[in-house]
């Protein structure tokens, strides 16, 4: 048994045929073929049916199956970790941040690492929504900073550590709310414009959150430009408190009370990374500094 012939069927499974299995290792089918028929006859057991017209794990192979996937990712840390060993610490580290965060909290900490790692390049991406989630599931990102539900993030296989909470407020220019003498409930805001920041992941699947049936939208790409129409009484949306709070102080803005509505909500944030990757000791460096926000929040 290799572990050759372990990817071999984990590309077989996942892609669901020999053909399409050949294309991602750029293997011949006859030669993957030939792989998966020696690692049978060296564990002395079926692990594909093949009656079908998709092969299929046996029921014993389901088990091999599982066990192999676990080896297999074993190895990709191994071979990771011997890479940073080998080239030392990493020419650059990718860390995607939710626009909503307070990047002003992140600088004492960037300051240290360029003074500790001055030979390392730290890219900064914004990202919005599920972004900076999206970012670390694909690799684009070592690590993020991401406001999400505990229970959104279960759903990924990520390490995760709370670091923040802090509160989005619903809010409209006096402008926009002199035309609701009698605003009771959010029904009455269909046909104003909620503003709503574009979600840069995917991982909502073009599900819009905090959003009523019908409701009249317009997008933006940042929270300033969401703030900046909210200020012209264009339209009406949640900004994070930090963000108006002068704004609210000086009547520029005004929380809206509706029955229906909380007009202000708490956002938990965290601090994320693949359970499935290795950082290097820049990336863990950071990881370890940005995790303890947590305690001095």
């Amino acid at each position: 048994m290799t572990l050759e012939q372990l990817r071999m069927l984990q590309a077989v499974i996942q892609e669901g045929s020999l053909q399409a299995a050949s294309h991602r290792l750029f293997k011949t089918q006859p030669g993957i073929s030939k792989g998966l028929q020696q690692l049978e006859s060296a564990l002395g057991i079926s692990l594909l049916d093949r009656s079908g017209y998709k092969l299929k794990l046996t029921q014993q192979g389901e088990q091999i199956y599982q066990k192999a996937l676990m080896l297999l990712e074993q190895s990709e840390q191994l071979n990771e970790m011997a890479k940073h060993y080998k080239t030392g610490y990493e020419p650059k580290v990718v860390i995607a941040v939710d626009a909503m965060f307070d990047l002003a909290t992140l600088v004492p900490i960037f300051e240290q690492i360029q003074n500790e790692f001055p030979q390392t390049q730290i890219i900064l991406k914004q990202e919005f929504v599920t972004g900076g989630i999206d970012s670390v599931v694909q690799r684009n990102a070592q690590l993020a900073i991401s406001a999400s539900e505990a229970d959104f993030l279960n759903s990924f296989k990520l390490v995760t550590q709370h670091i923040h909470t802090q509160s989005i407020v619903n809010v409209a220019a006096p402008k926009m709310l002199s035309r609701y003498p009698h605003l009771t409930e959010s029904s009455q805001l269909k046909d104003e414009y909620q503003i709503i920041v574009q979600d840069s992941g995917s991982l909502t699947k073009d599900v819009e959150l905090d959003v009523q049936q019908g409701q009249r939208k317009w997008y933006v790409n940042d929270f300033h430009s969401k703030r900046t129409l909210c200020l012209s009484g264009i339209g009406w949306g949640r900004l994070p408190y930090l963000m108006v709070k002068e704004d609210i102080q000086m009547k520029r803005l005004t929380p809206i009370e509706l029955i229906d509505t909380p007009v202000e909500i708490e956002v938990k944030s965290y601090v994320m990374k693949l359970k499935s990757q290795v950082l290097g000791p820049v990336a863990n460096r950071l990881w370890d500094l940005i995790s303890r926000l947590e305690h001095r929040s």
